[in-house]
Formats: structure tokens, sequence, C-alpha cells
């Protein structure tokens, strides 16, 4: 079967397209390995419109059963499914190979973002004993234990915060000499006696026996390495664009996001994306959802003008 236009994608940007595209009676196919994205990190959520306070899987639950509204004969949705190969066949075919091969006249690519990863020693070996990526998923795993936060940006601190709920003390080491995050932020982190912060910290070693035990950082000012005893290590440094399913199929840029138009138009004719995984400015779910939305109509604009 060929599709009007396939969606890969299962955070805000491909739930918005996926209902933007049914509501236009193309027929569609959303392909997405698991829901939510980002938005499943996230513990309280603050400004998106028409919720005051929201957290991050709650909306995640609310979007998809929106878009389930749709689902029928213009909406055909398949979940736990990865995207393995895209492929352009003409400016009029396009196909995405799952463990199945699917044709489309046009395709939006909605993958957003992932977490960044330290790249030092005992990062990949303690990732899920200890190592955390997701302060919303773990936090509760480590009530009463010592914590290490790497990160002095808003994500960092917002999970040093979170983590007030659990642990009984938490460290936040920033490779800068000062963090970056809002001043509000920064306020509240002082303000708490339980959270100790190191600016000018070079992580370098997680060490552990089955378990996360410390973490070894490098005081860049002196050069003299330094030890402390922690149970649980959350990850906080940025996020990278889900495009490799892209590279040598559409421009990216130095970042390695999605080059789009004003119109979410890629590089190759009949190719969209909309999201975090573009190049548009403001990461932010309002943002994501507008750009699906964007998306949708821009690729129903093309395929009514063959």
């Amino acid at each position: 079967m060929k599709y009007d236009l396939i969606i890969i994608g299962g955070g805000p940007a491909a739930i918005s397209t996926g209902i933007y595209a049914a509501r236009k009676k193309l027929k569609t196919l959303l392909l997405t390995k698991d829901w939510g994205g980002q938005l499943n990190w996230t513990n309280l959520i603050e400004n998106y419109p028409g919720f005051e306070l929201i957290s991050g899987p709650e909306l995640v639950k609310k979007l998809v059963a929106h878009l389930k509204r749709y689902q029928g004969e213009d909406l055909e949705i398949r979940e736990g499914n990865e995207v393995k190969k895209i492929e352009v066949e003409n400016e009029h075919s396009i196909k995405v190979k799952t463990d199945k091969s699917y044709q489309a006249k046009a395709l939006i690519v909605a993958t957003g973002r992932n977490y960044k990863k330290l790249g030092i020693t005992g990062e990949s070996e303690f990732t899920g004993k200890g190592v955390s990526y997701c302060v919303t998923c773990d936090g509760p795993l480590f009530k009463d234990k010592k914590v290490a936060v790497i990160g002095g940006g808003n994500a960092g601190l917002e999970a040093a915060l979170d983590l007030l709920n659990y642990a009984s003390q938490i460290y936040l080491l920033e490779f800068l000499s000062q963090l970056t995050a809002d001043e509000s932020l920064q306020e509240r982190v002082g303000n708490s006696s339980k959270i100790d912060i190191f600016t000018n910290a070079a992580v370098r070693e997680i060490k552990g026996g089955q378990l996360v035990e410390s973490l070894v950082y490098q005081e860049r000012s002196s050069g003299q390495h330094r030890e402390i005893a922690v149970q649980g290590v959350f990850v906080e440094v940025g996020t990278i664009a889900n495009s490799a399913l892209l590279k040598n199929v559409v421009e990216l840029n130095q970042e390695g996001e999605i080059k789009i138009d004003a119109q979410n138009r890629t590089s190759v004719k009949n190719i969209f994306a909309a999201g975090d995984v573009t190049d548009v400015s403001g990461k932010q779910i309002v943002v994501a959802a507008g750009e699906g939305a964007k998306a949708a109509l821009n690729a129903y604009q093309r395929l009514c003008r063959k």
C-alpha cells in the first residue's frame, strides 16, 4: 500500500502532525518506537497552554489519546516500530523501512532529540546501575542516597531540585566557572542545604562494583582530582538531534539538526521535518506542536499541487 504521507516520531511534533494530517483526510501512516520523547523525562510542565501544571507523562497520555481519536481509515498508527532506513526513490515516492517497507508520496520527520552522554570511563558500564539520564524516571530509586547531577544549565538545576524529594545529599557539578541556568533556578538551588555546587569541575570517571559507588572529577583551576562517594549519577548535559536516519538523505547543520525553511521543507522535495530534530530555535513543547501542525498543512498543500 502506498500512503499519501508517512510520519516518523512519537513526541508532540509528530502527534500534532498526525492530528492535522488526519483532519485533512490524507492517507497517513505514523510510525513510532514509543510515545512522548523528551516529555517522558519532564517532571512538571508549567508553560503548556491550557495546563497550569501537568507532568510530562500525563501530558503524553493526553496527547496520544487525542491523536488516537483520529485513528481509522485516514490515519494508521504503528507503535513499537523502529525506522531503520529512508530511501528517496524519486520525487513522488519515498520508502521507509522498519521490519517492513512502506511507501509514501511525502514524509514528515519528527524524531525529536535524545540525551548527550559524557563519554567517560564507567558511564556505559553503570548505565541502569546508578547512572541515569532521567530524574522523572529514576529519582525515586535514590531515596535517602547521595547522588551527583552533572550539568549547570536549566536541566541540571531542575534535576537537582526534583531530587530534593528523594536524595539525602546532592552534588551539582558544572564544567564552566559558573552555572548557566536561569537566575530563579540558581536562587532555589542556592537556598537548599542539601545541594553542594562544584563549578570548574571536569567529570573524569564513574566507579563502583555492581552499582555506582563514587564519582571522580578534576578541579580545572588546580588540576587536582577529587573523588566523592555517591550511589547515583544523573547526566544533564544537553541533547542531540535524532537525525541519524537522515544523514546523507537531507541537509543537516553542524549540530546534526535537519535544516528546514519556513514551510518545514528540507533539501529534498516532499520530505518535511518538524520539532526539536530541526534547526528551528526555541526547543519548547508548544513550539514543537505548532511546527508539527505547520508541517502537516504544508505537506498537504504540496500534495494538492501535484
